[in-house]
């Protein structure tokens, strides 16, 4: 299969040639979206033998990613960062895995230990991905990698509603909801050529959000049916929990002694109601996907 390679750049001057010059031989195609950038990223991307596209202001690096998409010609696509932090020799674990019936591959910077992460965007990247693979009832080492791969096919279907760094987790959940199979290939992690555009606290806000909404909307009404009643049992555990917590800093007794227990219960049955509506969620969308590959063949 054809494979084209998506380089998201803005103001990456100083590692996009390194990033070009490593995938050169590993792909069929290069496809350098630049978005809107003040330095001289257009330019150098202009020297080599590959497709340049620009935006002629920044429009973030989804917008970046879906321009690429849509004058690629291959069909495998496939996303890297242009900061040198993805090597390049795993492309053809990733092709292969396509070729062997994976939807979508993902290369996981956690599966082989990292180093280059700095330790809050360590943590984030965890607790997203803990999050992340919760939600989708699946095993998730590294949801917000932004090194994947996917047929062309199934771009209108991952392609999510986002606008930063939200886009690969979210994109990895909708993979996942639609019963895609979703393969993680260990990769090594590089320490980042260039300034970090990553804002740890904002962008993690967006991806909470951006979880929380594609948890919702994927979620089909029967799961919805059996989670609603959890809303209800989490106030209702946070209100005997808000009370007990007061009244310990306050009068360094429980007056009510029970609380703690009620809130505790409540939290448990909110918490079995979410998980079993997600996971015949999961049943239901995985085998949905079986009865399409059926079809198909």
């Amino acid at each position: 299969m054809k494979s084209s390679l998506i380089i998201p750049a803005y103001n990456e001057e100083e590692a996009l040639p390194s990033v070009i010059e490593e995938y050169m031989d590993k792909v069929d195609e290069i496809i350098v979206v630049d978005d809107g950038s003040s330095d001289k990223t257009y330019e150098i991307a202009k020297t080599y033998d590959v497709e340049v596209y620009k935006h002629a202001i920044n429009k973030g690096k989804v917008a970046t990613l879906r321009t690429g998409v849509a004058n690629a010609s291959g069909e495998v696509i496939i996303f890297t960062d242009a900061d040198c932090t993805y090597p390049a020799e795993y492309v053809h674990q990733f092709v292969s895995e396509l070729e062997k019936g994976a939807d979508l591959v993902l290369g996981s910077r956690f599966l082989n230990g990292i180093n280059n992460m700095p330790i809050l965007n360590m943590i984030g990247n965890r607790f997203f991905s803990l999050l992340a693979a919760y939600i989708s009832c699946i095993s998730i080492s590294d949801g917000q990698t932004g090194y994947r791969a996917f047929k062309k096919e199934h771009f209108d279907k991952l392609d999510v509603s986002a606008v930063s760094l939200e886009y690969e987790t979210k994109m990895t959940v909708r993979a996942a909801k639609l019963g895609y199979k979703i393969v993680e290939v260990p990769i090594e992690y590089r320490e980042r050529v260039g300034t970090s555009k990553l804002r740890p606290i904002r962008d993690g806000f967006k991806m909470f959000r951006g979880l929380m909404s594609v948890a919702y909307n994927e979620t089909s009404l029967i799961a919805k049916t059996i989670m609603m009643p959890s809303v209800f049992f989490i106030i209702f555990g946070a209100y005997f929990g808000i009370i007990s917590l007061y009244e310990k800093v306050m009068f360094s007794v429980l007056e009510h002694g029970y609380y703690p227990l009620l809130a505790v219960f409540f939290i448990f049955i909110a918490m079995q109601l979410l998980s079993i509506g997600l996971i015949m969620d999961y049943l239901t969308k995985k085998l949905d996907r079986i009865e399409d590959n059926i079809r198909k063949s």
